[in-house]
């Protein structure tokens, strides 16, 4: 089960739907915004889709006509499924949305049942999520939970439907947390939550992306010049500095001018200097190795100091940079 939320972990909802749309190893998509299902529907994307969050009774309606499957983990879920019943005449199929021990969303395990069997009287189960913690002996304990709710819907002659648990990490290292599918988030884009470019290449992950810009101004900037509103960047001697159009208002975070690199296209590496909202500068050197027009990637496969770990270790962060891209972006799938 794909997730694609947060805008596909900021590299389309739409591009990469359509893209994961019919493979084969994939049972379907994972969102928690109905918005973007909608979207994805709009899109032509056909396979199954799962809305992992909560729902308005006028979206959960449009929703189920679109064959998107609900949530339910609410108190007054049974109440909103039964009127989406009598509205549609026939039953609403669900992933019950089960709290494990995270804390975050979904419905405390200890308070399933009998919630769950007023729920069940206008609702057909479809499967059952749970979400797992980072700590591996807790999240051994979460699944235990989970298998025992499995085994309490049987009991109670409830099909279960399908079973989920393991998002990008529990899907590596926990081969106990796989129940009937896994649910890859960053994963399906080659990063690992949390990882390091050493920990990446351990499990010959690879980058599904790029970042590029091309240069828009190339300029020989002479000694005792600075860089920035905030004169961030001072030139102390003659310099060749080129300027990007992309910046912190489209995503590229601003720590980047505290390390990051960006590779030209003649293969040199250009320290990012400064970045502002619509800009970032590049130095290029006392040569001039680069010209207006050039191609430079800000962020992708080809050099491991640009990747999203690696850039995170530069800069000092996390490796979900990518996370942030504004939607505008122009994408191009290659």
């Amino acid at each position: 089960m794909a997730v694609v939320k947060n805008n596909a972990y900021g590299l389309g909802v739409i591009e990469v739907a359509s893209l994961l749309d019919g493979l084969p190893e994939i049972w379907g998509l994972a969102l928690v915004r109905a918005e973007d299902a909608f979207a994805v529907r709009q899109a032509g994307v056909r396979c199954p889709i799962l809305l992992m969050a909560g729902f308005s009774e006028s979206e959960g309606e449009e929703l189920v006509r679109s064959n998107v499957t609900l949530s339910v983990f609410d108190d007054d879920d049974p109440a909103k499924i039964r009127r989406l019943a009598d509205r549609l005449g026939r039953k609403i199929g669900v992933h019950l949305y089960v709290d494990t021990g995270l804390g975050r969303m979904g419905r405390l395990h200890s308070r399933v049942f009998p919630w769950l069997d007023q729920l069940m009287e206008w609702a057909r189960l479809k499967g059952a999520f749970t979400m797992l913690t980072s700590d591996d002996d807790f999240a051994r304990e979460q699944v235990s939970l989970f298998r025992r709710l499995k085994t309490g819907l049987i009991e109670r002659g409830i099909e279960p439907g399908l079973f989920h648990a393991a998002s990008s990490a529990p899907a590596l290292h926990q081969p106990e947390s796989h129940f009937d599918a896994v649910r890859p988030g960053i994963l399906l884009h080659g990063s690992l939550p949390g990882g390091g470019p050493g920990e990446a290449a351990l499990i010959d992950l690879k980058l599904t992306f790029r970042l590029r810009a091309r240069i828009v101004r190339l300029e020989r900037l002479p000694a005792g010049s600075t860089i920035g509103f905030s004169r961030f960047y001072p030139i102390k001697e003659p310099t060749w500095i080129a300027t990007v159009p992309i910046g912190w208002g489209d995503g590229y975070p601003s720590a980047a001018e505290n390390g990051a690199l960006a590779l030209g296209g003649s293969g040199r590496m250009f320290k990012v200097v400064n970045v502002n909202s619509n800009h970032t500068n590049l130095l290029v050197g006392d040569e001039k190795v680069a010209a207006v027009g050039d191609v430079v990637t800000l962020m992708g496969p080809d050099a491991a100091k640009i990747t999203p770990e690696g850039m995170a270790q530069r800069i000092g962060g996390h490796n979900y940079v990518q996370i942030d891209f504004k939607d505008y972006i122009p994408k191009f799938v290659l």
